[in-house]
């Protein structure tokens, strides 16, 4: 079966046995700071702890970690680019420009905070996910009293993509084995017969599986046993210092003016 690096390092890591609150104190917190800070100072800060935990502490892959947060990077690049440009006017403190678009100080300044507040909430959110597994994120859910229907919904979705993963290789092994991607043409081809035959799996496995849960008696709930965990509070201590820690640092840089 066809499996996630960050699933994987969730599963194997060294935090596994840890509380999904313990996790979620520390990641949610630094992703509060990340949100709100206008300090790319904070911001830099924010990003060096979730990275520093995630590859010291919880010790996950490095490749890993890194993929899950880079691969974002081109949303977030392609969102700073229109902050970074400025459009007709008469700007100030213009460093290039081309016809009527220029390029500003200003600008830069407003996109290097956007983007690098984005890769800090990223890598805070990366940190979460790349050591919690979704069985546990999902058990968190319905204690915080998430509505069991999306709590279902993203249970599904998340096992059907193992199944879709499964589906992918196995219809690109077959279409390589018949040199399906000899050419260009023919790998558009085979693109586009593989996105035709992978809907119609899905499609039918979806309809499979409806029919097997009203068979089973579904009653609104797809319910597993919960590993029992317990907090540690050292953890959770020492996480709150480092949120507090870092929310002060940036409400003191707002007070006085540090970008």
């Amino acid at each position: 079966m066809a499996r996630f690096a960050l699933d994987e390092a969730a599963w194997s890591g060294p935090w596994r046995q840890r509380s999904t609150a313990e996790k979620a104190v520390l990641s949610m917190g630094l992703l509060g700071v990340a949100a709100t800070s206008r300090s790319m100072w904070v911001s830099l800060l924010v990003l060096g702890a979730a990275v520093g935990c995630a590859l010291l502490a919880a010790r996950v892959p490095l490749r890993t970690y890194a993929v899950a947060v880079l691969a974002p990077a081109s949303f977030v690049v392609l969102g700073a680019i229109p902050i970074a440009l400025t459009f007709g006017g008469s700007p100030t403190g213009v460093l290039a420009q081309l016809g009527p678009v220029a390029v500003t100080a200003d600008g830069l300044m407003s996109a290097g905070q956007v983007a690098l507040r984005s890769t800090a909430a990223m890598a805070a959110m990366t940190l979460l996910a790349a050591t919690t597994p979704m069985v546990d994120l999902l058990g968190g859910l319905r204690r915080l009293r998430v509505p069991e229907a999306l709590v279902d919904i993203a249970g599904l979705v998340y096992r059907m993509l193992f199944t879709l993963m499964d589906s992918v290789l196995a219809v690109r092994e077959a279409q390589a084995a018949r040199l399906g991607f000899v050419d260009g043409r023919t790998a558009r081809r085979s693109m586009g017969l593989m996105g035709g035959s992978i809907l119609g799996r899905a499609w039918q496995r979806s309809r499979r599986l409806e029919e097997g849960l009203r068979g089973r008696g579904y009653a609104g709930s797809l319910r597993t046993l919960p590993r029992e965990t317990t907090v540690s509070i050292p953890f959770v201590t020492a996480s709150g210092v480092l949120v507090v820690t870092l929310a002060a640092t940036s409400f003191l840089f707002t007070l006085r003016g540090v970008a």
